[in-house]
């Protein structure tokens, strides 16, 4: 018999006895996850793993073999953690999950902003009628709180600008609440200076917009830089504030529509920092809405913070076929260096690989929420 087939033998006899042990080894896996899943503990503990790591490692015999041995040792923990996460997912009802519901007939809808502000003029794009007598309010909060309480159905709100990017606190009021996307839609963004009839440039002082309407439009004020730049509740508010004020000092960065409802005039049109200036607009209810003709999905999670973990996650799309669309992180409010992380993807929620790849993102997630699927709007609008 050759060297050879004694070392195979040999080898053999040890892959025998690591089985045994590493059978052994998921068995009490099992019994920790029951344990975190019954106390709510997160299955990642990062000391602990690092005292195990630095415990066997001193009892290596061969300092040449360390690095794989950390490798050995991160790969079995690594599985360890994964059984925990079976033994938690195990009592996820996915039907309970992934349960959508049928539109609200005759709704009441609600839109930020004052009459003429761009949130309406998405609202009027969206809906096939033109909702009767919908409600309008002056802050973001004010908006979900009403849907909470149950004032309206529908809000319209918007959530990210092709220019200036994500609109943080209506992500973060998404996490608070808990309500759902079940729809979307994108308006083209003209930003115009607009004051009182027969006000001339000279003799402005003041502008009023959300904050967003001078992020979008950095470029024109460099050459104002006197003027001072008052954030107010939205841009249609700011122009209804201009004529309520009927000071030719104050002017307003509103749309061309507010101007007209509220016979102001265009002192300085499309100032705005670039020609093809976009917003997109979330539909919000409070339930999860679907149906065949759906085809983009977004969803909430965090991770638990250790290297590679995102990756390994992500990765998972791309082996199910997954167009990932996007992804915006914000910190979990009270909690230092956590993120959510939100994922915007093609796909409807029946679909088998998509469906698929929600359980492993569920299971591989500390927090996990679907926000919505529904019919992705196109950006030509």
């Amino acid at each position: 018999m050759s060297d050879l087939e004694d070392y195979r033998k040999e080898l053999d006899a040890i892959d025998q006895e690591l089985v045994s042990l590493f059978e052994k080894r998921l068995a009490v896996s099992k019994k920790i996850g029951n344990y975190k899943k019954n106390q709510s503990l997160p299955i990642y503990d990062k000391e602990r793993e690092r005292q195990v790591l630095l415990q066997n490692i001193r009892q290596i015999t061969d300092k040449d073999s360390e690095v794989q041995v950390r490798h050995f040792l991160e790969t079995v923990m690594d599985l360890s953690k994964e059984v925990q996460k079976d033994v938690r997912a195990s009592t996820v009802d996915y039907d309970q999950l992934f349960a959508s519901h049928p539109p609200k007939n005759d709704p009441k809808i609600g839109y930020f902003g004052e009459t003429g502000s761009f949130c309406e003029e998405a609202m009027l794009a969206y809906f096939d009628e033109a909702p009767a007598n919908p409600s309008n309010y002056h802050t973001f909060e004010s908006l979900f709180l009403a849907i909470r309480n149950k004032e309206i159905d529908y809000g319209v709100l918007p959530i990210e600008n092709s220019s200036t990017g994500a609109i943080s606190q209506v992500y973060d009021l998404l996490a608070k609440y808990g309500f759902s996307i079940v729809g979307e839609q994108y308006i083209k963004i003209e930003q115009h200076l607009i004051g009182l009839e027969g006000t001339n440039l000279d003799e402005v002082e003041e502008v009023y917009s959300h904050p967003q309407g001078f992020q979008q439009s950095t470029e024109y004020f460099k050459n104002h830089e006197k003027w001072r730049q008052i954030p107010f509740h939205s841009t249609s508010d700011s122009a209804k504030l201009v004529k309520d004020s009927q000071d030719v000092r104050k002017s307003a960065i509103a749309s061309r529509r507010a101007a007209e409802i509220h016979g102001l005039s265009i002192l300085a049109d499309n100032i705005q920092n670039e020609s093809e200036n976009t917003t997109r607009f979330i539909i919000l209810g409070k339930d999860l809405e679907s149906n065949p003709r759906c085809n983009k999905v977004s969803v909430v999670f965090s991770l638990d913070n250790e290297a590679g973990t995102l990756f390994k996650l992500l990765r998972h799309f791309a082996e199910y076929h997954i167009n990932l669309i996007k992804i915006e992180s914000r910190p979990v409010q009270g909690e230092k260096w956590e993120y959510l992380l939100y994922l915007d993807f093609e796909g409807n929620i029946a679909e088998e690989n998509v469906n698929g790849a929600l359980r492993l993102l569920q299971k591989n997630s500390v927090y996990f929420r679907l926000l919505g699927c529904y019919i992705a709007a196109t950006k030509n609008k």
